[in-house]
C-alpha cells in the first residue's frame, strides 16, 4: 500500500480534537498547512509505514533547512487520493538525500473544492491516528544515523543546520 506523508502544524488542527467538530478546521490550518505553490501541494511518497523515517529524512534535509524543531506529519493512503479525484504528479523533491529526491510527488491542479478534499484527508488521518510527531532529539538521531550510514553527506547539508544541531 503506497502512502503519502505531509508535514502539518498540529496545533492548527486541534480544533477537530478539542471541539469534536467533524470536518471544520480553523482558517489557519488551511492557510498555513495547505499553502499551495502553483496550485500544488508537496507530499513524500513511501511504500509502507516502515519507510516513514525516509520521508522524515527527506523533509528535514532540504537545502534551506537551518534548524530542527518538533515535526508533525500525517500519513495518507495514496489510493484514497485518486479515489477522491485528486491528481498526483511525480516531481523532484527538495532534499539533499540523492536517493530520496525521486520519492516526491505533488497534489496538483488544486482548486478551492479540491483543497477542501485535502483538508478532509488530513482530518481523517488525524482522527484515524495516522498522524505522528518527531521531537527535535529524534530528528537529530535520524540525521546522525543517515550521516553514519553514508546516506547523507555532511557537506551537502546546510551549514547553519550543521552548526545549530552540532552534527
Amino acid at each position: 500500500m503506497s502512502l503519502l506523508v505531509r508535514r502539518i502544524n498540529r496545533a492548527k488542527w486541534e480544533q477537530i480534537v478539542d471541539t469534536g467538530i467533524d470536518k471544520d478546521v480553523s482558517a489557519d490550518a488551511i492557510t498555513n498547512c495547505l499553502k499551495t505553490d502553483h496550485n500544488d501541494i508537496s507530499v513524500w511518497h513511501i511504500e509502507s509505514d516502515t519507510d516513514l523515517e525516509k520521508a522524515i529524512l527527506a523533509l528535514i534535509t532540504g537545502p534551506s533547512q537551518t534548524k530542527l524543531c518538533t515535526l508533525h506529519v500525517v500519513i495518507i493512503d495514496e489510493s484514497i487520493v485518486s479515489t477522491n479525484g485528486l491528481s498526483l504528479v511525480k516531481t523532484k523533491g527538495d532534499t539533499v538525500v540523492k536517493d530520496l529526491v525521486n520519492t516526491h510527488k505533488d497534489l496538483t491542479n488544486l482548486t478551492y473544492e479540491k483543497l477542501g478534499i485535502v483538508k478532509d484527508l488530513i482530518v481523517d488521518s488525524i482522527k484515524d491516528e495516522r498522524a505522528t510527531f518527531y521531537t527535535k532529539k529524534k530528528l537529530q538521531e535520524i540525521i546522525k544515523k543517515a550521516l553514519n550510514e553514508g546516506i547523507v553527506n555532511k557537506v551537502d547539508l546546510n551549514q547553519d543546520l550543521i552548526l545549530s544541531e552540532k552534527l
